[in-house]
Parts: C-alpha cells; sequence; structure tokens
C-alpha cells in the first residue's frame, strides 16, 4: 500500500513538473504549458557591480536596476501570447510563440516572433525579433542542454545563446527540484558590436516548487533577455539579479 500512495504521489508531482517547463535565467525555453495557463515573472537585475566597494553599495544594491515584468499565457497547449515591459530604455514586447515536441528523438523546440519598442535618444525605435529554442528531455532526470538562436531586426544581428541546468528532485517540504544553471551568449561579430565585445555570461540557482520558481544569478551585465544578451555587454564585472515565476491556471 505504501509503495502505490508513493507512486502516486511521484507520478502526480513529476505532471506538475511536466506542466512547467523547466525554465533558464534568460535563454527560452520551449512551452510546456497546458491551455489556459497564466505565467506572470519578474526579472531583477542590480545595476551595481557586486565586488565594487561591496559593503558601501550595499553588494551593487544601491545603484538601481534594470526590472523586466513578463506575461505569458497558453491559449492552449504550447502556443501563447507574450507581452512584457522592461525599465532600461522602457522597451514594450508583444508576441507569439508554438512549441513542437519530439520525444523520437528526445528534443522540444519552439518558434518564436515577438515586436518590440523602446526609447533611444529621446525617439522610439521598434522592429522584430525572431528565435528558436531547442532544449533536450532531461538527461537521466538531471542534465537539460538548451540552445537558442535568434535574429534582431532593428540591429541586423544574428545571435547565439547556450545554456545547461542540472538538477535533483526535492521530495520534503514545499520544494519539488533544485537545479544550477549557466548561460552563455557568444559575440558573433565582435568587430560590428552593439552593447559591448564582450560575451554574456551568467550562473545561477533555481528552486521550484508548485506554481513557483525562484532563481538567483551572477553575471557580467544587467541585461534581461536573448534579444539584448545576444548583442554583447561591455564588461566582465560581476552583476546580481533574480527572477520569480508564478504559474496560475484556469
Amino acid at each position: 500500500m505504501r509503495k502505490i500512495v508513493l507512486t502516486v504521489i511521484i507520478l502526480a508531482v513529476g505532471s506538475q513538473l511536466l506542466a512547467f517547463e523547466t525554465s533558464m535565467l534568460n535563454l527560452r525555453v520551449p512551452s510546456n504549458l497546458d491551455g489556459k495557463s497564466l505565467l506572470f515573472e519578474v526579472q531583477h537585475r542590480f545595476r551595481g557591480v557586486l565586488t565594487e566597494e561591496p559593503i558601501e553599495n550595499f553588494f551593487g544594491l544601491d545603484f538601481g536596476a534594470n526590472v523586466n515584468f513578463g506575461l505569458r499565457y497558453a491559449m492552449f497547449r504550447r502556443f501563447e501570447l507574450n507581452a512584457a515591459y522592461t525599465t532600461h530604455e522602457g522597451e514594450y514586447k508583444v508576441g507569439a510563440t508554438y512549441a513542437y515536441h519530439v520525444p523520437q528523438i528526445f528534443l522540444m523546440l519552439q518558434v518564436d516572433m515577438q515586436y518590440f519598442n523602446f526609447e533611444r535618444g529621446g525617439e522610439r525605435n521598434g522592429n522584430f525579433f525572431y528565435s528558436i529554442a531547442v532544449q533536450s528531455y532531461r538527461i537521466a532526470n538531471f542534465f537539460s542542454p538548451v540552445v537558442n538562436f535568434g535574429y534582431d531586426g532593428y540591429n541586423e544581428k544574428f545571435g547565439l545563446g547556450v545554456g545547461l541546468q542540472a538538477g535533483f528532485d526535492w521530495w520534503f517540504g514545499p520544494i519539488e527540484r533544485i537545479s544550477l544553471i549557466g548561460e552563455y551568449y557568444p559575440v558573433l561579430e565582435e568587430e560590428e558590436a552593439v552593447t559591448g565585445p564582450e560575451n554574456y555570461f551568467a550562473t545561477g540557482l533555481r528552486v521550484d516548487t508548485d506554481g513557483h520558481r525562484f532563481m538567483l544569478q551572477i553575471s557580467n551585465g544587467w541585461n534581461t533577455g536573448p534579444r539584448r544578451l545576444m548583442l554583447g555587454t561591455t564588461t566582465n564585472d560581476v552583476y546580481i539579479g533574480f527572477n520569480i515565476q508564478r504559474l496560475l491556471r484556469f
């Protein structure tokens, strides 16, 4: 009887996790949300350098932050509409995504089209960002690599981001899974870098509960989202940030 109860609990938790994809720090991953699900996300990046006079500047927290507020709504399984606002340059984004899972080769794919509009030099500028996300099924329920390919229509630049997460299930208390995450965005055209010539990197920790994701990261930049990060960064100084995701099912 105890084995049956334990098996039911494991399957129940597993189904909840499958309905909430294995999120990364900044990279996009193929959707696995159920239809009529709403995901709210906050990405918060402190602008102060973590290691520069850390006591006086409270580890960089005194210099303000770049914050992204995002919403994703799954109209039906694996098809989503999304909208977001980022405080840096007052950027608005709206888009749509469609994910396709190929279990025969243990891969999940997603195509994404997003319109963005931001203010720079007193003028607003807009264009489209197109991207493809590829993620493997969990390998031995532990590893999961992710790759993003993108094209920024405003800057006329192709970009690439790669990432890896390694995690384990946690069966005690409200925590369901703990994961370590790493991401890397090489600048593909260094001689014509837009934001900066340095490759962006980030590493962090994700803690999953039922309906929530909490992430803490350190990186060499304070921008958010694959489009911005694929354009490079100006420094290799270290910054701190966090993400919070909340999933609502209707």
